[in-house]
């Protein structure tokens, strides 16, 4: 099983993380992401529900590929973290950067 799953509906990307995003995924992904944004993605979504880790190349990964798509007008969604990976993004204040939502049934949203 790949560690990235990437589904296209025209312009809107879903992309589910099936390992911790961490500097190994984040090199291999983000020659991809940014091919997405070249290919003009207009929704991004990156789901954390199978993820238990992101380290700060991971951050950085979500960090730039907010920026790339906020310069073209378009924007990144985190969906399905961890209330521990949803905390982390508040504590460095990356909730003011795109929105995160929290994994389904667990209470927890942003």
């Amino acid at each position: 099983m790949s560690s990235v799953q990437i589904e296209k509906n025209e312009n809107h990307i879903n992309i589910e993380l099936r390992e911790p995003l961490t500097s190994a995924l984040a090199g291999e992904l983000r020659p991809q992401l940014q091919q997405l944004v070249a290919e003009g993605a207009s929704d991004m979504v990156i789901d954390l529900s199978l993820v238990d880790l992101v380290d700060s190349s991971g951050i950085g990964l979500l960090i730039a590929t907010r920026n790339t798509l906020s310069k073209v007008g378009k924007g990144l969604r985190v969906v399905g973290a961890s209330s521990e990976i949803q905390h982390l993004f508040k504590v460095m204040h990356l909730d003011r950067h795109f929105e995160i939502e929290g994994k389904q049934g667990s209470g927890s949203q942003s």
